[in-house]
């Protein structure tokens, strides 16, 4: 395990965990995102550097990496009687970051579109793009976990285990049979929200994640999901990034968070959330809203961290230090719109509101370390 003694103290998470664990994690039927029918593999095309693509699926996401000191591209899908839409500007996303040594150095976006037999790009030198289809590839073969995992809340809130939203596993192991990203552990010192920046109200935010999972994991090569959860507008938590066959999803027994790729050059003992939609310009849901300050404040409790502080953080691995809100959006960590506008600027009322629920004596219990 790796880490520093700062963190010993916080391994009372898990004696949080232990008693309450029932009441925390378990319900009386597993959350399925995909009701009894087995989930597909996400459908991916090579990647292409402009042009018109084809991909031979209905594309529903189109992922564009490019340079951060280039100019975002061009797009344009076309519809199902063959006629094409008008040209629309790369909208920048979260641009998310493997590694620790430094900030990220290129842009990402996810364009999405409800079903485009083709696509066109106009993009900067050095881009790159892949259509991805999270609901018509081939079934899965369940992992035996999935049979056992009984797991429906978390915080309080409806949760999805990786094995209830369909993560295809697979995608974590090299054609050897190695991870790709092996799990490492740090304590936790920040809490970091991120958007998606993917459509609105979104019809399947199961087989987005599905889609944004293998991008991540395979064309990114993050060797996994970037972030630790996710929340859609239904407010239903996700499971993110693996972190082992434990009971808590995003740490490890001793109540260490697992390393992930959501913020370049700041990733060690900064976990990361993320709400699935754009919120530039339109408000998160009351739902998710509402879920995204309850698992902040089980997580901030759990691993006390007040949610109302500045941090001085120093990554455990680089050493790259950064002073930030305990909760931050990804806009304090560098140049990016990701949360979005509305959504940043909720963050220092969404800080209250957790110290708030931290201090309420039903769920002091619950959420203190």
């Amino acid at each position: 395990m790796e880490g520093n003694g700062d963190g010993v103290g916080r391994r009372a998470l898990i004696g949080a965990l232990g008693a309450g664990a029932a009441t925390v994690l378990v319900g009386a039927r597993p959350a399925r995102a995909g009701g009894d029918r087995p989930f597909p593999r996400t459908l991916a095309s090579p990647a292409t550097d402009g042009g018109t693509a084809r991909p031979g699926f209905a594309v529903q996401t189109v992922g564009v990496r490019w340079p951060a000191h280039a100019a975002a591209g061009r797009l344009r899908f076309a519809d199902r009687q063959g006629g094409w839409g008008r040209w629309g500007t790369v909208v920048e996303g979260c641009p998310a970051g493997a590694g620790d040594a430094g900030p990220a150095t290129e842009r990402l976006a996810f364009a999405t579109t409800p079903g485009s037999p083709a696509y066109e790009l106009d993009l900067p030198a050095g881009a790159r793009a892949v259509a991805l289809n999270g609901t018509d590839g081939s079934a899965l073969t369940a992992a035996p976990a999935a049979a056992t995992d009984w797991r429906t809340r978390l915080a309080g809130r409806p949760f999805l285990t990786r094995a209830a939203w369909g993560a295809d596993e697979s995608l974590r192991f090299d054609a050897n049979g190695a991870e790709r990203y092996p799990p490492a552990y740090w304590p936790v010192q920040t809490f970091t929200v991120h958007h998606t920046a993917t459509g609105n109200d979104d019809p399947d935010p199961a087989a987005r994640m599905r889609s944004i999972y293998r991008y991540q994991a395979i064309d990114l090569g993050y060797g996994d999901f970037g972030y630790h959860f996710l929340i859609d507008e239904a407010g239903r938590v996700y499971e993110g990034r693996w972190s082992g066959g434990d009971a808590l999803p995003g740490f490890d027994p001793a109540g260490w968070m697992v390393n992930a790729s959501h913020v370049g050059g700041y990733n060690a003992g900064n976990v990361g959330v993320v709400l699935l939609g754009n919120f530039m310009q339109r408000e998160p849901t009351a739902a998710a809203r509402r879920s995204l300050t309850l698992l902040l404040a089980a997580l901030a409790g759990w691993c006390r961290v007040n949610p109302v502080a500045a941090v001085d953080y120093v990554n455990p691995i680089s050493g790259l230090r950064r002073s930030v809100p305990a909760i931050a959006g990804h806009r304090d960590w560098g140049a990016t719109e990701c949360p979005g506008d509305v959504l940043a600027g909720w963050l220092s009322g969404i800080r209250t509101d957790v110290a708030a629920a931290l201090a309420a004596p039903a769920r002091s219990a619950l959420f203190a370390g």
